[in-house]
């Protein structure tokens, strides 16, 4: 009898569930605005991009079956590790040709603020995302998501 019931705990913990990836960006939201003062989203990244899972299994109701990755620069999420480890690249690029030249690095006349791959090419390092990925004007953030305005 005891043994049945640790075991179902154990069950339960390791529980695997299926989980879109806008539950995961939920979870990720929901995570954020309980954590502490102090503590970072980044705590939800490992160093292959991938989240940890264990701090979101509560939220979650269990861990999901697929992989979900996320920046650790923007914080967005994705099903691809490489567009996690791109989207950072990007947001580091933009950040230090902000910084050197005190403009956004966007294509000129553009209203989604689409990135200009050749003003960073130099902090990118030939590594050029063949996908648009954009600028938020007011936060300077880079999203692959076009923006609404």
């Amino acid at each position: 009898m005891f043994w049945k019931k640790k075991r179902k705990k154990e069950e339960e913990k390791h529980q695997e569930i299926e989980v879109t990836i806008d539950e995961v960006r939920q979870a990720i939201k929901q995570c954020a605005s309980d954590m502490p003062i102090g503590i970072s989203l980044r705590s939800l990244v490992l160093d292959d991009y991938s989240i940890n899972f264990e701090l979101l299994k509560s939220i979650l109701k269990g861990i999901p079956k697929q992989k979900f990755y996320m920046s650790k620069e923007t914080f967005e999420v994705f099903e691809d590790a490489e567009k996690a480890r791109t989207m950072d690249k990007v947001q580091v690029a933009v950040d230090q040709y902000i910084k050197e030249k005190h403009e956004i690095p966007v294509i000129p006349g553009d209203p989604a603020f689409r990135i200009n791959y050749f003003l960073i090419k130099e902090y990118l390092h030939h590594e050029e995302p063949d996908y648009p990925l954009y600028i938020d004007p007011d936060d300077r953030l880079v999203s692959h998501r076009r923006p609404n305005r």
